[in-house]
């Protein structure tokens, strides 16, 4: 009877066993198609983007990432407020995105192909505009974005970047954007390396760096590259 009872238990135990490695194997084929409303890592950045902006510009000595993007705000006298409006996506640039010679902001763009060495080098019109460009109205992340692109409306007023009449550039090409559109998707996964993330895309050429950072009025996207610079001139 006791060899019984023993061999009773084994096969029960190895049921048990076989029941929860079953399970579990059921558990991850379930959950292969995940819902893309479920974050790994938690992006939310608790405050505005405005505030968000200010605390990595000025808010340590050794966190001074978006410093020159904050100079660059109070310069050109963009209405700070347009920072902390709902339902928007805010390009930040890094300062290296800003500064970097020969490839950075000041270097390419801004109403001219003279490289530039400070927010100065420019006026503070063209700067405001620029930064406003940057402001796009909506909420764009990988959670709605398509593989085409999506045509946003920007806080820059239309008229500012157009060839009719030809009178602004960006790195010396006339820019013909009539209403102030910027254009993003995802990037296909089928051209990119996979070490870049399914980047989203801007104009058809900038990749964004750090993605769907989530202010409590908007989505944060940030280009930290120093390569490569945002332009209002987009894809043919």
């Amino acid at each position: 009877m006791k060899k019984i009872n023993f061999f009773s238990i084994a096969v029960i135990t190895m049921f048990l066993g076989l029941s929860v490695m079953f399970s579990g194997c059921l558990k991850l084929q379930t959950d292969f198609n995940r819902p893309t409303n479920v974050d790994t890592l938690d992006a939310h950045l608790y405050k505005t983007a405005w505030a968000y902006l200010k605390a990595r510009a000025y808010g340590s000595a050794t966190d001074t990432i978006f410093r020159r993007m904050y100079d660059g705000i109070i310069y050109s006298g963009i209405d700070t407020n347009e920072y902390i409006k709902p339902n928007r996506t805010f390009i930040f640039l890094s300062n290296s995105e800003i500064t970097t010679a020969s490839t950075g902001l000041w270097a390419k763009v801004l109403n001219g192909s003279t490289a530039g060495k400070s927010w100065k080098s420019y006026s503070a019109a063209d700067v405001k505009n620029y930064l406003s460009y940057l402001i796009m109205l909506g909420q764009y992340s990988h959670y709605n974005l398509p593989l085409l692109d999506v045509q946003s409306a920007t806080l820059c007023p239309a008229g500012v970047y157009t060839t009719n009449p030809a009178t602004f550039k960006f790195s010396g090409t006339y820019v013909s954007n009539p209403n102030s559109l910027l254009y993003i998707h995802v990037s296909n996964a089928n051209t990119v390396t996979s070490q870049l993330d399914y980047p989203i895309v801007l104009n058809g050429a900038i990749n964004i760096t750090t993605s769907d950072l989530l202010a409590t009025n908007g989505i944060v996207q940030v280009i930290n590259s120093g390569s490569s610079v945002v332009t209002p001139i987009l894809p043919q």
